[in-house]
């Protein structure tokens, strides 16, 4: 286990490639911003590099101020004529510094946004069994941080690199005019440097993505808990929740601490370089020089070379920056990788079909195994068709495959084996978004979303005016609370409807079922989650809802299946083991009438 971590860990060209892969197609969208930034990230390392030339001509006229002096055979200046010059160069540096940074950074923000975009269209379009064993926490980290840390990582690692290159160039052409020998030593003092930062580099970045995965675990873990605060609520369990995250980040302290140590080292050594490094170069000029040049002419040569020495210094410290952002951006884009790389099992048709109504559906030798569980039979051989305008209950033991059913009709899942048809065209050629507006779907646990009243009820059916809302809300018994309330439906609701009990969160759903007005109603449980008096008021809702509309309920309480048209009876071995009326079911020997006889339906 020890070792695959390691492997993840591992810095590897594919991963170095998965950065500029996932940022290329910003680059394909925004070109102009991109190699607008590259343009003036070149010229500001060009005349950063270009300050010893300042230098130098300042200190060779600064005897004889009226003397025209040039670096190179082209340009002559006076002392007031080269200050004139290193002002100008001040000016256009900074203007240049400031757009460079100010264009990398928009391209940094439209990669993050693409990006994140990107993520989430695929996440939304992705199968539901991706979810299955995965942290909400864990998936949000990746479209929110990740992300941005993909973006801020490129534009560090590219920035740093090219004004590296760049600066390196323009030094070493001004320098070798100076003195070939020193640019030598100078250069290869720079490459040894470089060599040393790669090295501690790959040292460092095991540490530093070994803490920042225990972070992420973290979060993920802290996001959860939030996510089920009434859990933790009602359970009485908050000073363990307490005690047991500070364990959690004990591990992270840990791992951080080894993180830090090494990013020190990084720092000691750049303090290190910045100091010794131009003394050496000082030294060696001194040295090579000393009996060949006027004090003057050895002066200058001694400054200019500072500078330019100097210059190559920020680079290198730059370099580690450069590394570490490019670390955490390889890292982040391998997460994000492997949510775009997931496929989804469920596949469609591209030229697809869309459809006026639900009229019939059958089930045709349909099988099914969970793709996390292929091993598993949830249901087996269902031959069935669903009748226009009539309403099924499927019932039988825990696991016999009765929610399977729904999660197929949603097509959440594909069958394993057999057809699932609408109108007698297979689900799977059907215009997916088309078919499901004429679903209605119920579940145990309402899916509530951040927003206002208005804003859940007409979710998916967004054109609907106010007048139809308020009547919707009627039929659900929900209309006088929400006018009770200070800002009736343009009140905000908490994270997945936290401050509505669970009556209040199916009347929503119900009210938002009565506006969109579907053929098909797919009731999964709906009522279980609720005690037997609030059960019995939204029934009489859900039994308005069911009139004259294709429904099939989903129970194991009499109270919601007594009144539908067929009762079906499922096995795990057999798949249909009984179908018929209610009365008929209770009274005949079988299945059913043991559940019923147990108390199971009641």
């Amino acid at each position: 286990m020890k070792k695959k971590v390691l492997n993840e860990r591992a810095f590897t060209f594919s991963k170095f490639l998965t950065v500029f892969k996932l940022v290329g197609s910003s680059i394909k969208r925004h070109p102009i911003i991109f190699f607008s930034f590259v343009l003036f990230t070149i010229l500001n390392s060009i005349l950063a590099a270009a300050f010893p030339l300042i230098v130098k001509g300042l200190f060779s006229t600064l005897v004889d101020k009226n003397v025209k002096t040039s670096p190179f055979f082209m340009f002559e200046f006076t002392y007031e004529e080269w200050i004139y010059a290193g002002i100008i160069l001040l000016g256009l540096f900074t203007f240049v510094q400031f757009f460079s940074s100010f264009l990398a950074g928009i391209f940094s923000r439209k990669s993050e946004i693409a990006l994140r975009k990107k993520v989430l269209k695929h996440l939304i379009e992705v199968d539901i069994s991706y979810y299955s064993k995965r942290q909400i926490g864990s998936v949000m980290t990746r479209v929110i941080s990740d992300t941005q840390f993909v973006g801020d990582g490129f534009n560090n690692f590219f920035t740093n690199w090219l004004s590296m290159l760049w600066g390196l160039i323009v030094t070493s052409f001004i320098l070798i005019n100076l003195s070939s020998l020193l640019t030598g030593v100078l250069i290869g003092l720079f490459f040894l440097f470089v060599v040393v930062i790669i090295f501690m580099f790959f040292r460092y970045r095991q540490f530093l993505i070994g803490a920042m995965d225990e972070k992420r675990k973290v979060n993920a873990d802290m996001t959860d808990r939030i996510m089920n605060i009434r859990l933790v609520k009602s359970s009485g369990t908050e000073m363990f929740e307490v005690n047991r995250n500070k364990e959690l980040n004990k591990e992270l302290a840990r791992k951080q601490k080894s993180s830090v140590a090494m990013q020190s080292a990084f720092q000691l050594f750049n303090s290190v370089l910045s100091s010794f490094l131009p003394m050496i170069m000082l030294i060696v000029c001194i040295f090579v020089y000393n009996k060949t040049m006027t004090p003057f002419a050895l002066s200058t040569l001694c400054v200019t070379m500072l500078s330019a020495t100097g210059s190559l210094v920020s680079n290198l410290m730059s370099l580690t920056s450069s590394l570490r952002g490019m670390a955490i951006s390889s890292n982040c884009a391998t997460r994000v990788n492997d949510i775009l790389k997931r496929k989804s099992i469920i596949l469609f048709n591209e030229n697809p079909i869309k459809i006026e109504s639900i009229n019939n559906i059958k089930f045709e030798n349909v099988t099914f195994n969970y793709p996390e569980e292929p091993h598993i039979n949830v249901l087996s051989t269902f031959n069935f068709e669903f009748e226009k305008g009539k309403s099924y209950a499927i019932v039988g033991e825990t696991g016999v495959g009765k929610s399977t059913i729904a999660k197929m009709l949603l097509r959440f899942y594909d069958a394993t084996t057999g057809k699932v048809l609408v109108n007698d065209i297979d689900i799977k050629d059907l215009d997916l978004s088309n078919y499901l507006s004429h679903v209605g779907y119920v579940e145990q646990e309402p899916q509530i979303l951040y927003g206002t009243f208005m804003d859940n009820i007409t979710y998916s059916v967004p054109n609907k005016t106010k007048e139809e809302v308020y009547e919707a809300a009627k039929k659900s018994q929900l209309h006088e609370y929400v006018m009770s309330l200070k800002e009736n439906y343009e009140t905000l609701l908490g994270e997945r409807g936290l401050m509505l009990s669970g009556g209040q969160k199916q009347r929503l759903v119900i009210a938002r079922l009565f506006l969109k007005n579907p053929d098909l109603l797919i009731l999964d449980e709906a009522t279980s989650a609720l005690d037997n008096i609030i059960e019995k008021e939204i029934q009489k809702d859900l039994d308005e809802l069911i009139q004259n509309r294709t429904t099939i309920v989903i129970a194991h309480r009499l109270s919601t299946i007594k009144k539908v048209d067929k009762v079906i009876v499922l096995d795990r071995k057999v798949g249909i083991l009984e179908i018929g009326t209610f009365d008929e079911l209770k009274k005949q020997p079988g299945k059913f009438q043991k559940l019923y006889n147990a108390g199971l339906l009641k």
